[in-house]
């Protein structure tokens, strides 16, 4: 059963707090086993925070902005925003609610940035739960069916490298340090080329590749419901973003056999277990950096190495293994509360 809980569109800040306040009415009426919080609402008995610590994601959401003066006005313009204070505000009661029984992080990163925030906060009431992917979707099999036709299609030959973004904020998710790197080893690297894939306009990204001289190596493919056709593709995946809290496709390239090179502030990151599964950036927008561990995986024999090691690094992270979690922490927390 859905229960609608309605509130107005704007202002924003009004939004969020109306939004929050008719949540809480919301469960005092009813009589629920348990209320999961993957939003903005208090009182519930589980809060998932699906986008991390806002405090953090604030700070990386400024810091993918190249241009100096975008920083500093995205930053005035989040300072005197009543909705951004308000989204602090609650989030902070979200975190220190007496009625909170259990925080799930979906990733260690987040985990840290909660530890680090939020440090009263007891250790045992911090669930780590990362999220899964569907790996009957995704694997290294796909490459029989899909990698011929699909690079053909894109006109790829075969003793093309080709790289693999995906992500629908390009800003965000690094592909401006991506293209910078891209631009360091294309001049050594002829039948190198770059792919990318996402739900988000190309036109600024297509003139940006047109000045730095690369835009006849660079493919903007747009969104698709068939991912897994690019994954089989694909020879390296590769994710310099500013800041993701659990980015999946991190998940699904490993499980399609693709060595990953993404950064330390992807969550999922902590999958990419040795150097044969991919490697992790600590600097994102470090041209050289990923430049180099890109290079790094141009042997065909590392890539063959990936199509083994890659999918095995993920073989915890199935869906089954995702939802008994949750079932075991809505029994602890239904004991708790029982017991109270």
């Amino acid at each position: 059963q859905f229960h609608r809980i309605s509130a107005p569109g704007w202002p924003g800040f009004l939004k969020v707090r109306a939004f929050a306040h008719r949540c809480e009415q919301e469960i005092k009426k009813g009589n629920y086993d348990i209320v999961h919080d993957v939003g903005h609402m208090v009182g519930a008995d589980i809060f998932n925070p699906h986008g991390g610590v806002e405090q953090v994601w604030l700070r990386r959401y400024f810091a993918s902005y190249d241009n100096p003066f975008h920083r500093v006005f995205k930053r005035v313009q989040r300072l005197i925003s009543p909705k951004e204070w308000a989204l602090l505000s609650l989030q902070k009661r979200q975190y220190l609610s007496q009625e909170t029984h259990r925080i799930i992080a979906i990733s260690p990163m987040i985990r840290e940035h909660i530890r680090m925030y939020y440090p009263h906060i007891p250790l045992n009431k911090i669930a780590l739960v990362q999220n899964p992917a569907d790996l009957s979707r995704f694997s290294p099999k796909n490459r029989d069916t899909f990698r011929e036709p699909e690079r053909e299609k894109l006109g790829f030959k075969d003793d093309d490298i080709v790289l693999l973004f995906v992500g629908n904020n390009f800003r965000l998710k690094g592909l401006h340090p991506l293209l910078k790197a891209f631009k360091v080893l294309a001049n050594g690297f002829p039948r190198l080329y770059l792919l990318v894939a996402g739900n988000e306009s190309p036109r600024r990204w297509q003139r940006l590749c047109r000045k730095m001289e690369i835009n006849h190596r660079v493919l903007f493919h747009g969104p698709t419901e068939s991912i897994e056709h690019l994954y089989a593709a694909a020879d390296i995946f590769v994710l310099p973003t500013y800041y993701d809290s659990a980015p999946l496709v991190v998940l699904e390239a490993l499980a399609s056999g693709l060595p990953v090179i993404t950064s330390r502030w992807a969550g999922t990151s902590s999958a990419v277990t040795n150097p044969n599964t991919g490697a992790i950036l600590q600097n994102n927008d470090d041209p050289e950096e990923i430049a180099k561990a890109i290079r790094s995986f141009f042997p065909y024999e590392k890539r063959q190495n990936a199509l083994s090691a890659s999918p095995r690094s993920v073989r915890s992270w199935s869906i089954n293994g995702h939802v008994e979690h949750v079932l075991e922490i809505y029994h602890e927390v239904m004991r708790e509360k029982s017991h109270g």
